[in-house]
């Protein structure tokens, strides 16, 4: 306890006492708590893939470059199954893109997409991302292998998914980010042993950009698309790492 100091006065007696008085102390609530530090977002980068070309995460600084490259042509919109993705793409659609994936790695503490650009801080020339792949057919994981004595295990699968602007396809853009995506972030950040990747199967262009980063054809897979409202078969590839 601390004390405090009460003075008495005897105006009779022209005399004064001096009072030691103690206050009980403040109680525990009362002090603020500690600011609990936030851990680092990881996996931010910049990733240099080439002298021109680097990944790093999306911010909505880059909604205006998002809103126009993706107005280009409908390409990206016909090669995605996302709905999140369309053309005309509107420029409120654009920022809540960005501001997803902010919140969405912000949230998580990890970034698992990423820009391309031509600087580290350039304009975004396309995406590339690497997601955990989690399938199930009748409750059994669709990534495992079998081992020594024929029984099988899971594996830490991801799935890669990429798109390019118009502007910038044709200069081998695609393979190379696509290449470092499977070796290096998929492997190494994100510590699959597995990848698989899907191109609708009319977009040979996507699939040659697999199969030079060295993923192999697997079974088509029929798949419904919403924002088609049609089925298509998605060419499935796959690759360990």
């Amino acid at each position: 306890m601390s004390p405090t100091t009460e003075i008495e006065t005897t105006p009779e007696a022209n005399s004064f006492t001096i009072t030691l008085k103690t206050q009980p102390p403040m109680p525990l609530s009362s002090f603020p708590e500690p600011a609990t530090p936030t851990p680092p977002i990881r996996n931010m980068g910049p990733y240099r893939v080439a002298e021109d070309l680097y990944l790093s995460p999306f911010s909505v600084s880059d909604t205006l470059e998002l809103h126009r490259v993706l107005n280009l042509t409908n390409a990206v919109s016909l090669g995605l199954y996302t709905a999140n993705v369309t053309f005309p793409f509107p420029l409120a659609r654009a920022e809540a893109f960005t501001r997803r994936h902010e919140a969405r790695r912000t949230e998580r503490g990890f970034a698992d997409a990423w820009a391309i650009r031509p600087a580290p801080e350039g304009p975004v020339m396309g995406l590339v991302g690497v997601h955990a792949f989690d399938h199930e057919e009748e409750g059994v994981p669709v990534c495992r292998h079998t081992l020594g004595d024929g029984s099988e295990a899971p594996m830490r699968c991801g799935a890669i998914g990429y798109w390019l602007s118009p502007e910038a396809t044709g200069n081998g853009i695609m393979t190379r980010v696509v290449d470092y995506a499977l070796r290096q972030m998929a492997r190494q950040v994100m510590g699959f042993e597995r990848v698989h990747g899907q191109a609708w199967e009319e977009n040979t262009a996507s699939q040659r950009v697999m199969e030079r980063a060295g993923m192999q054809p697997a079974a088509p897979v029929p798949c419904f698309v919403p924002k088609f409202e049609e089925t298509k078969i998605c060419a499935h590839y796959t690759l360990d790492v």
